[in-house]
């Protein structure tokens, strides 16, 4: 994990993204040590979330909001111990986690609707492809939740989007409509 951080540490300070790197971090090893813990789980993140975006939200089941009621923030991390259950426990939800600027933690379970993958694949890399998942730039084959979230990245201007995929555990960092990390 140490090696990752490293490497992850330095792909954020060539970052164009404004958010704090303390902050992308936090978030990063959030997400590693979930990983760590768990197996066979997809997650969903968007940092540095606007309230302004919220017309492209909705959700299908209100208990999967439990960020609404009890608010944590990542910058809390040292002290994760109570909150980290409740983090933990969203994996299972459809859905995105949605993270502030200030590292609030504002939604989870939340469905992002309007984004119009192809239009915004169309415009980041035109020319003729098999799938959107090349079109993007994915070695594999991806599906809804990795291509949601890099489209996130490019309509939430100034958000770091990260990504577990549920079938093949692969981890993925997204800005500006780009793939600033992998590791599959």
């Amino acid at each position: 994990m140490e090696k990752k951080i490293f490497e992850l540490i330095e792909i954020f300070k060539k970052s164009e993204i404004v958010l704090p790197i303390s902050l992308k971090m936090k978030t990063a090893e959030l997400v590693l040590n979930l990983m760590a813990h768990q197996k066979n789980f997809g997650l969903f993140i968007i940092l540095g979330w606007q309230d302004k975006w919220q017309e492209y939200t909705d959700i299908s089941d209100a208990t999967q909001d439990i960020f609404v009621a009890y608010r944590i923030n990542i910058n809390d991390i040292e002290n994760h111990a109570e909150w980290y259950r409740e983090v933990e426990s969203t994996v299972g939800f459809d859905g995105a986690i949605l993270i502030d600027a200030t590292g609030k933690f504002a939604h989870s379970g939340i469905i992002l609707e309007g984004l119009r993958p192809r239009t915004v694949a169309d415009k980041i890399n035109p020319g003729r492809f098999k799938d959107l998942s090349e079109q993007f730039g994915f070695r594999q084959k991806v599906h809804s939740r990795h291509l949601f979230a890099i489209v996130s990245s490019y309509i939430f201007q100034n958000t770091t989007v990260y990504t577990v995929s549920e079938e093949t555990g692969a981890f993925h960092i997204f800005e500006a409509g780009k793939i600033i990390y992998s590791d599959d």
